[in-house]
């Protein structure tokens, strides 16, 4: 993996993250994060890594913030 990709990943990873804190402390509305996750999932999913490390990068940020559940997209179409 070359330096850019592993700056891509950090960096999806760091907004997945952000957006499930954003939501659990009431700074953005249940809209705003399912579609902001929806966004970074396919990015993810069509830029960076690919459905296997997308599927991932979703249990990761579910198992940091179960909370972020409530507002995780059903479908990424």
């Amino acid at each position: 993996m070359d330096g850019l990709e592993i700056r891509l990943q950090g960096e999806a990873k760091g907004w997945l993250d952000a957006t499930c804190t954003y939501y659990g402390l009431g700074w953005i509305d249940r809209a705003q994060g399912r579609k902001a996750i929806k966004r970074l999932m396919l990015l993810i999913t069509a830029h960076h890594l690919g459905h296997a490390d997308a599927e991932l990068a979703k249990t990761s940020a579910l198992a940091r913030d179960p909370n972020c559940k409530a507002i995780w997209p059903e479908s990424l179409h």
